[in-house]
């Protein structure tokens, strides 16, 4: 019977849907509280059942699976608070733009020169460089340069997690309150989880995150022909 249960698809989809909202509550009680943080509280939740109660990945992937299907379309549905802010791209365009280039190239320098100061061969070197961007290109752009693409995935979502629970302290930290600049903070570091915070602390922070998750992804995959060489050479 128990095993019935457990095989169920709308077990796991309710207890992943239940979760989100149990921890949504419990942010808005203990709203300071990084731990609370919705997607941060039911990534750690589900795994702590799965490996308490000894419950294969594929049994969970039953219903978990069909969650990812909304991905895409959350995020194609990012264009509409875009299209409705786009007055803020239109005037700040090429601080927007300069922001996400610039963050992009001093990202790739820090994973090489990390590398480098760790030791780490090659193919590390590879997984690693993607994990800022969304995990559809992130593992193309893995896959190319030779790197660990099941790494990859948990790499890019442990950067989405860091950088939403953060990315608030972050900005209080420095006085960052321009909305134009915390989205394209959080969109470009911390891709679709990030946009997820950005969408909370306002309309124009989620529309720059949506678009700098776009933008940054096209230009990882158009600097990655170019840091090919330099790969070869520094490995």
């Amino acid at each position: 019977m128990l095993s019935n249960v457990l095989e169920s698809p709308f077990l796991w989809i309710s207890l992943t849907v239940g979760l989100y909202l149990l921890a949504g509550k419990l942010k808005e009680k203990w709203p300071k509280n990084p731990l609370f943080t919705p997607l941060v509280f039911a990534i750690v939740a589900l795994i702590l059942i799965l490996v308490f109660m000894d419950i294969p990945l594929d049994t969970y992937k039953k219903g978990g699976q069909f969650l990812s299907l909304f991905v895409t379309p959350a995020t194609v549905a990012l264009a509409i608070k875009l299209e409705q802010n786009f007055v803020y791209l239109k005037k700040y365009y090429p601080a927007i733009l300069t922001g996400i280039f610039s963050g992009v190239i001093f990202h790739t320098v820090m994973i090489y020169a990390f590398s480098l100061l760790f030791g780490f061969e090659q193919e590390m070197g590879a997984t690693l460089i993607p994990k800022s961007i969304t995990t559809a290109i992130a593992v193309g752009v893995s896959d190319s340069l030779g790197g660990i693409v099941s790494l990859t995935v948990a790499v890019v979502v442990f950067t989405g997690v860091i950088g939403a629970m953060m990315g608030p302290t972050i900005f209080k930290w420095f006085n960052i309150t321009d909305p134009v600049a915390q989205g394209v903070a959080l969109g470009s570091s911390s891709h679709a989880m990030g946009t997820a915070k950005a969408i909370e602390l306002g309309e124009v922070q989620g529309a720059m995150s949506g678009l700098s998750i776009v933008v940054t992804g096209l230009t990882v995959v158009v600097l990655v022909p170019f840091t090919v060489p330099i790969t070869n050479i520094l490995f």
